[in-house]
């Protein structure tokens, strides 16, 4: 805004022209101040992100040790996208190089964890206990 434009709006006194103009230039000089510090949060944030998004990468991956398997990784060629994800994480180039920190993936088989047969004899010591029979 200017004098000139301040004059059509009908603000006659020269000494409230300048206080307003002087007003104005703090609010654009805090405005890009505002800017710089929102842009920085975001920096941050974006970081943030591309943070746990490799941290939870080590976790799937079955990494025992999150900090050092992160002191491996140079974040530098790591790309973090919300709709395309990681770009860039070598997971198993660290698992290579170290091993030992990250857990062994074994099959789990399947069943109940009991012998047959098992269920019935729990039950006669149950009714053993109960009827004080053995």
């Amino acid at each position: 805004m200017t004098d000139k434009e301040l004059r059509e709006l009908g603000v006659e006194d020269a000494i409230v022209r300048k206080d307003i103009l002087k007003a104005l230039g703090k609010e654009n000089a805090n405005g890009g101040e505002l800017q710089a510090e929102l842009d920085e949060a975001l920096a941050e944030l974006e970081a943030v992100k591309k943070q746990a998004a490799v941290e939870k990468a080590i976790l799937e991956a079955g990494g025992k040790h999150v900090k050092a398997i992160l002191g491996m990784i140079d974040m530098d060629e790591v790309t973090y996208d919300e709709k395309k994800g990681l770009k860039g994480l070598d997971l198993e180039a660290v698992k290579e190089e170290a091993p030992y920190l990250f857990h062994e993936r074994e099959e789990k088989k399947k069943g109940t964890g009991m012998t047959k047969g098992g269920q019935k004899k729990r039950e006669d010591d149950i009714r053993a206990a109960f009827w004080g029979l053995k």
